[in-house]
């Protein structure tokens, strides 16, 4: 019993420690991140999960918790699914054009770069419980705004940081052949996001 308690802690001490490093040192820290433990990605998903249950109430205007489960479930359903066809086109790109990693270090890498979009969802949602629309041109109204879009502008940004790095080194591909999958891979990913939207899953993709 103590022996598995000291691993979850060890687990989540290094999770969170990674997490740290994809800011403070992200390509050290992804060198080790795409060869880590595949446990450290159930934390990830787990709090995704939990995301979604605590939002559904929000979005329902109601607490029944059918509904509330059945909304949750099929979010983060959709979530995963979304996850693993990325994954997978991700490492069949690479593939094509040389890769010899494994799918264990696309998983790894792209898992990570879900903690930036979980951030942002997260603070969007206590932002519309704080401050609900409609928010008035007013100085706090303007200011907020400033400060949310240079918070989306920043997470964005480490997004982008995090899947050249599953790209660089969990994949070992170089620039060139970053560049001529991302002209493939990032335009099919936005027409899968405007048919998620269409299909009323997400107004804004969890990806």
């Amino acid at each position: 019993m103590q022996k598995n308690l000291l691993s979850v802690l060890k687990l989540i001490f290094n999770f969170l420690r990674n997490i740290w490093g994809t800011i403070d040192q992200p390509y050290v820290s992804y060198r080790k991140i795409v060869k880590g433990d595949p446990y450290e990605l159930l934390i990830i998903f787990g709090i995704i999960a939990g995301y979604f249950f605590l939002i559904s109430p929000l979005k329902l205007h109601t607490f029944h918790p059918l509904l509330i489960t059945f909304n949750a479930s099929r979010l983060f359903t959709t979530t995963l699914f979304s996850f693993m066809l990325i994954c997978f086109v991700l490492y069949l790109l690479a593939h094509v054009m040389g890769s010899k990693e494994t799918f264990k270090n696309v998983l790894m890498g792209w898992g990570y770069s879900l903690i930036p979009t979980l951030i942002w969802f997260w603070v969007t949602s206590l932002a519309y419980v704080v401050l609900p629309p409609p928010r008035h041109p007013t100085l706090l109204g303007n200011l907020f705004s400033i400060v949310f879009v240079a918070f989306s502008i920043s997470l964005f940004w480490w997004k982008g940081i995090l899947y050249y790095l599953t790209l660089r080194l969990g994949l070992r591909l170089n620039l060139q052949r970053i560049i001529i999958i991302s002209v493939i891979f990032l335009p099919s990913l936005f027409l899968y996001s405007i048919w998620l939207y269409r299909l009323g899953i997400f107004k804004i993709p969890f990806i």
